[in-house]
Order: structure tokens, then C-alpha cells, then sequence
């Protein structure tokens, strides 16, 4: 039983459409367009499927040109498709998921739809799985091909996810994924309406490098967060491995919408087998970030996707989707 890194060949991708008006208000029509641009951009490379209430499929289908694209109607809550898809993994040869308890985040009362999502999916392409009383996002955890698994406390230990003890988290990961280490950082970015997912600020990439989000502002309330979460990976990885190297993404600079600050990060990316689909803000870091994953993965594209309406309801590419691996 192993988990599989992201940057392994993935069998399709799976988007939820935006549906959740008081979270978009305004935005919502042009966050659709960036989803439509989004797996416009996916189904290049992977089959797409987009799962969409019924009262806005025809929205959807006037949206999504691409005629390659699957559109299927459930029910739905949100769009955040990374928290409340399948966590996938590998047992033999074949592919099953274990189904996490979602719960809205521990805070928002309309999550009953987006927590049988993930059972209707496995049913949809008939994979064996299992269902978890631990309360669990996709974005909350990464995992590397080490036996690795990343979390933040902030998320996972917080009272409105589990009321259950550090130790036993850990345990119950370790067995259900057979994994060697769980390690914890303390929190994500600041003002994260998740209460911190890790996918925000920290991803594993393979060849024993992992990205983390950084600040060089010393006035940000990210800068000590992320240099603690940095200094405590680095130490706690070389342990069993000398030759890993940690790599600094910077943040953007500020962003703003209808006078809301987004919490923004370009770790929030996107594998595709031949290109990295990573956010665009339209700011001076863009050219630099560019540059950093271009070196990272000279043989992949990097193709910088307009995200800002997307960011503005909460999340960014990697949350809005989940790849599903191929075995």
C-alpha cells in the first residue's frame, strides 16, 4: 500500500465547478472562465472531467468549449475538489482510495454534498475503497515517494477537524498508508481560511527536492511562519538524507480584489506529464517564479494560468482540482 506523488502519470483530472455564490459574490462568473481556461489547458495533456450542480450545467456547457471534457452533474457545495476528492493510492497493482470525513472545514454548514463526493467517484470508476472517520482534506497533506507524509497542526489537530491526540493522527496515517514519517508543521499561511493547508506553502517534487514558499518581508506575518517551516523540514528530512535540497518559491506581493487581500502562493501548481500549471498574478514575482520552475523542470513547459477570481473564493489550481493516478 503506498501513496503516489503527483508528479507520477495520472489517469484524468477531476474539477468541481464553482457553485458557492456567497463565497465568489461577484467573481463567480469570471472564476468559471478560469476553470473552463484551466481544463482547457489540462485536457491537452489528460482527460478531464468537471462534476457541476445541475442548475448550472448549462452555464457550464456554454463555458467549456472542449468538446474533449466530460461534464458530470452532482450535487455540490463548493469547488474545492483537492479537499473533498478520493486520497488514491496504490495496493499491488491496483488503485483504491481511502475517503476522508469532510466537514466543511470545521466551519461552514453547507458540506453534506461535498462529503459523498468522493464515494460517488470511486462508484463512477469502479475503485475499491474504504471510508475514514478522520476529518481530512486533500490540501492538507502531501506526501513525497520517501514514505513521507506532510501535514500542518494547524489543520489536522484543530478541534474543528478531530478531537483525537497528535500520536494517534499519526499512528492511524502511518497504518492506513503504510508510511514511514508523518511530519508536522506547525501552521500555513497567514489568514488561509482553511486554518492552514499545507499545500499553500510547502510541496515535495521528487529527486529529493521540495519547494517552500518564502518572504524576505520581514514586516509579513508569513516570514517567521515559513522560516520556522522551513527550518524544521530541513532538519527533521536530512536526518535519514544528506543530499535533499529545499528550494524557496517567493510569495507574491499583495493582491487585492474588491479591497480583499488574497492569500496567495505558487506552490498552489499543478503535474502535468509534460508541463506545470502554475497561478499568474500579474506581478513582479511571476517572472522570477517562472524562472525558478523552468530550471526546476527543463523538460516541462511552465504555463502561467490566470487564477486571481479562483484565489479570491480561497484556493488556487491545486485546489480546485485532484489527479487521479495511473497505475
Amino acid at each position: 500500500m503506498k501513496l503516489i506523488p503527483e508528479w507520477y502519470d495520472h489517469e484524468r483530472c477531476l474539477i468541481a465547478w464553482p457553485c458557492n455564490l456567497e463565497l465568489y459574490g461577484s467573481q463567480i462568473h469570471s472564476a468559471r472562465k478560469e476553470i473552463s481556461n484551466l481544463a482547457n489547458q489540462l485536457a491537452e495533456e489528460e482527460p478531464v472531467y468537471i462534476y457541476c450542480n445541475s442548475q448550472d450545467i448549462k452555464d457550464c456547457r456554454l463555458t467549456v468549449s472542449n468538446q474533449k471534457i466530460s461534464i458530470i452533474e452532482v450535487n455540490l457545495d463548493d469547488s474545492w475538489m483537492r479537499d473533498i476528492a478520493p486520497i488514491f493510492y496504490q495496493e499491488e497493482q491496483e488503485l483504491r482510495s481511502i475517503n476522508f470525513n469532510f466537514n466543511g472545514y470545521g466551519k461552514y454548514p453547507n458540506y453534506k454534498n461535498d462529503n459523498l463526493l468522493s464515494d460517488i467517484i470511486c462508484d463512477q470508476f469502479e475503485i475499491p475503497f474504504m471510508n475514514s472517520s478522520i476529518t481530512l482534506e486533500g490540501g492538507g497533506i502531501t506526501y513525497d515517494d520517501q514514505g513521507n507524509l506532510f501535514t500542518t497542526e494547524s489543520v489536522l489537530l484543530n478541534s474543528n477537524r478531530n478531537n483525537l491526540s497528535k500520536q494517534f493522527l499519526e499512528e492511524e496515517l502511518k497504518k492506513q498508508f503504510s508510511l514511514k514519517n508523518v511530519i508536522w508543521l506547525k501552521e500555513g499561511l497567514f489568514g488561509d481560511d482553511t486554518d492552514g493547508h499545507i499545500d499553500n506553502i510547502f510541496c515535495p517534487i521528487g529527486n529529493d527536492q521540495y519547494l517552500i514558499a518564502s518572504t524576505k518581508d520581514k514586516t509579513s506575518k508569513n516570514y517567521y511562519i515559513l522560516q520556522e517551516a522551513k527550518e524544521l523540514v530541513e532538519e527533521y528530512l536530512s536526518r535519514s538524507n544528506p543530499n535533499i535540497e529545499i528550494i524557496e518559491i517567493p510569495l507574491p506581493g499583495e493582491i487585492q480584489i474588491d479591497n480583499k487581500v488574497l492569500v496567495a502562493s505558487y506552490i498552489n501548481f499543478y503535474f502535468c506529464k509534460n508541463s506545470l500549471l502554475v497561478p499568474k498574478f500579474n506581478v513582479d514575482e511571476d517572472l522570477e517564479v517562472y524562472d525558478i520552475f523552468q530550471s526546476l523542470f527543463p523538460s516541462k513547459k511552465i504555463k502561467m494560468i490566470e487564477t486571481s477570481n479562483i484565489n479570491y473564493g480561497g484556493g488556487n489550481i491545486h485546489c480546485v482540482t485532484m489527479n487521479m493516478p495511473k497505475i
